[in-house]
């Protein structure tokens, strides 16, 4: 596998598709793109090897009016992108230079011209899988973008170089704390988890809130505001009845009308309450 010296990474082995060898993961015939690039020499030890890599295109341009596309792809397992060269005789270029393009794709490493920034490339000869994107609607450009506007696309976050660095950061913080606490014989258990979601009726089991009930509320309420009784709905009947009285009384003597309004206004506050009485006892 080229150089002997700077082996590949421990997770990697080596295997033979068609006519030669392949830097392949172990549970998929694709060769990581963090297998490739992110090597002391930046890959340069494997120039002449077969790969297979797969991805989503970041960037994309035809070049040689048409004959030909540089692609740097990148699949997640690290920042860097490889970059892949494919002829316009292999594939469409117009489908694959689109970003967000999903590829998978065949080929050798080849070093590239002396003064560009690579330090290997793939050329392609076989493209195994393409899954194209809308151009116009695909909404994660090549610019940069404020995590105001990702908010909106959650599913496409990862692909972004800030997301897929916390994801990668996330994921050595949570390795780095489980392994620490498994080597000191700790268990890792799931333990019930106090939530407002009411799942499958899990919050009919016991109740943790820091929030007044209804009931506590409608006891304070009593308390302070005891139901009325029959004495008390007797005893406004006894007032409604005093006040039509009174009225009838100075109608008969013809009194002024002040007197009588006054005494009608009496009987109206007299029958109100009798009806807030007789509507609290039925509550």
């Amino acid at each position: 596998m080229g150089d002997q010296a700077t082996p590949p990474a421990p997770e990697l082995a080596a295997m033979a598709i068609n006519d030669g060898p392949c830097l392949k993961h172990p549970f998929s015939d694709r060769a990581p793109v963090r297998s490739i690039v992110c090597r002391p020499d930046g890959g340069a030890a494997l120039a002449g090897n077969r790969v297979r890599a797969g991805g989503w295109v970041k960037t994309g341009r035809e070049q040689g009016k048409g004959s030909f596309a540089f692609l740097e792809v990148n699949d997640g397992s690290c920042p860097a992108n490889l970059q892949v060269i494919v002829d316009a005789g292999v594939a469409d270029l117009s489908t694959l230079v689109q970003t967000g393009t999903c590829v998978l794709v065949e080929g050798l490493l080849k070093m590239p011209p002396e003064g560009t920034k690579q330090k290997i490339e793939l050329r392609v000869d076989k493209v195994l899988h393409v899954g194209p994107t809308d151009p116009a609607s695909y909404p994660i450009p090549k610019t940069k973008l404020s995590l105001e506007f990702l908010r909106d696309h959650i599913h496409l976050r990862p692909r972004t170089n800030t997301i897929s660095a916390v994801a990668r950061i996330r994921n050595a913080l949570a390795f780095a704390t489980h392994s620490f606490f498994q080597e000191h014989g700790f268990l890792y258990v799931h333990t019930p988890i106090i939530t407002t979601s009411d799942c499958e009726g899990a919050g009919e089991m016991f109740q943790a809130t820091t929030l007044i009930s209804e009931a506590e509320k409608l006891d304070k309420e009593l308390i302070m505001n005891p139901p009325p009784t029959e004495a008390d709905i007797e005893a406004a009947k006894c007032t409604v009845g005093e006040k039509s009285s009174v009225v009838a009384q100075l109608k008969a003597a013809k009194a002024t009308k002040e007197d009588i309004s006054a005494s009608v206004s009496d009987l109206k506050k007299a029958k109100e309450n009798l009806s807030r009485v007789e509507e609290r006892a039925k509550a």
